[in-house]
């Protein structure tokens, strides 16, 4: 099979894109371009897994993002997410953005928890999306709806603890070694988790391809 086949929409098998209805389940929704989804994105992920608790983790690959350049074709991203998360059971890829054909994150949201209300959803995220959550459109509607998981990035944790989000939200900063607490809990809420750092970059791994 080509390269270019198994990149194919059409091939790839089918992608569970929402939770069950009547779950009370523990789920974290990671969106992201993920252009190209790296081993750093999986740290975050592997991380907000364990220290919280979670049952499922769902990666919401974006269809576009407003604040970076057109990332590559949507599926191929899909495909790539696939490849990196590997067989964890619990973890899956959605295509619920192409789906539903929504772009935004507070969207992505509304119907998350329209679909399935008794869910103990988390937002996950890196500290480097952090610094800029405030350009984000509806950033603090989002903040309202449901908590926030924040881990650690190379060189991204001052700037990110200063950050618009992070100073109107201090009072509502779950301590760390409460972290399991936060699924559940009423937004806004949030935690900053630390955790060794992984420095890949998708800035730098399509850098790196451009050179090749």
């Amino acid at each position: 099979m080509t390269r270019s086949k198994r990149h194919s929409p059409a091939i790839l098998p089918p992608v569970r894109t929402l939770p069950p209805s009547l779950t009370h389940q523990r789920i974290g929704l990671f969106g992201g371009s993920f252009n190209p989804p790296h081993s750093g994105h999986l740290h975050v992920a592997e991380t907000a897994l364990k220290r919280l608790r979670l049952d499922w983790i769902y990666w919401l690959p974006a269809r576009g993002n407003p604040l970076k350049s057109k990332p590559a074709a949507f599926y191929e991203r899909v495909h790539q997410v696939r490849e990196l998360i590997g067989h964890n059971p619990q973890m899956f890829v959605s295509d619920f953005e192409h789906w539903a054909n929504v772009r935004y994150t507070i969207d992505v949201l509304k119907q998350f928890t329209r679909h399935s209300p008794n869910a103990k959803f988390v937002w996950l995220m890196g500290a480097d999306s952090l610094q800029n959550f405030h350009d984000w459109r509806a950033w603090e509607e989002i903040a309202q709806t449901i908590p926030i998981c924040v881990v650690s990035r190379p060189e991204a944790g001052p700037r990110a603890l200063r950050s618009p989000f992070a100073r109107k939200y201090a009072g509502q900063r779950v301590r760390e070694r409460q972290a399991a607490r936060l699924p559940g809990l009423d937004a806004p809420a949030w935690v900053y988790l630390k955790a060794p750092y992984d420095r890949t970059s998708s800035t730098q791994l399509r850098r790196d391809a451009q050179k090749r």
